[in-house]
């Protein structure tokens, strides 16, 4: 892994359904639009990425790799490391030895939590996951939650608060429920792609940004989300 020049994110939860191959999917969309080098890398046995990516639209167009063999994960991640800008991790939605070894190469770890109990719950059982691998490898990794999914606001203020108080870093942005975000993966694509001047759009640009703030010393600058989407996809 010394070799590896890319960042490594890694999307990690213990709870299914939490919106994870979706943020993945949207984050790496919206860097490849903006001129990144981006891997993908599945280790999911529901191998959504995989057929997403199989669709030959936005996703199609980076690099992807399905891996869930264990011993194979670490080179695997380390060989597009080296030839990437960042490589993205989407694990299974359940705690595995291919999610521990990914975590534990990983620069930043990403948990998706939705707003209920029961999320909120396994992203506290991740992030223990994410402080052994921290002692295993004797390096920090660093780990922040991301509401997903909110359908609503007062809802969502209760769930930050929780994640607050039990020290699990919330993004300050965060990614809404809206229907964009569930058309976009019939196609293998993403909002940013399918509507630039869309809600969702705007939300995968805040998120990104947020996110390229703990990736890069020096992210690229964002001057309004949106504006910069739509200068990508003119003709």
């Amino acid at each position: 892994m010394q070799e590896a020049s890319g960042k490594i994110l890694v999307a990690a939860t213990g709870k299914g359904g939490a919106g994870k191959s979706t943020m993945v999917a949207c984050l790496a969309t919206f860097w490849h639009k903006a001129g990144r080098k981006v891997a993908l890398i599945d280790c999911d046995p529901n191998q959504t990425l995989t057929r997403w990516h199989a669709k030959r639209d936005a996703l199609s167009e980076m690099t992807l790799r399905t891996e869930l063999d264990e011993h194979a994960i670490i080179p695997t991640i380390a060989d597009l490391a080296g030839n990437h800008d960042v490589v993205l991790v989407d694990c299974a939605g359940f705690g595995n030895q291919v999610m521990v070894f990914a975590i534990g190469t990983a620069d930043l770890v990403l948990i998706p939590v939705m707003t209920d109990e029961a999320n909120v719950f396994e992203a506290l059982r991740t992030l223990k996951i994410v402080q052994s691998a921290s002692l295993l490898t004797r390096r920090k990794i660093s780990a922040q939650t991301v509401l997903c999914r909110v359908k609503r606001s007062a809802i969502a203020s209760h769930a930050r608060a929780q994640l607050v108080a039990l020290k699990a870093a919330p993004l300050a942005a965060q990614l809404n429920d809206r229907v964009l975000f569930q058309e976009a993966t019939f196609y293998g694509s993403s909002p940013s792609v399918l509507a630039p001047s869309s809600e969702a759009a705007r939300d995968i640009a805040t998120v990104a940004a947020e996110v390229e703030g703990l990736l890069w010393a020096r992210p690229s600058a964002i001057r309004d989300p949106v504006h910069q989407l739509q200068e990508l996809h003119e003709p």
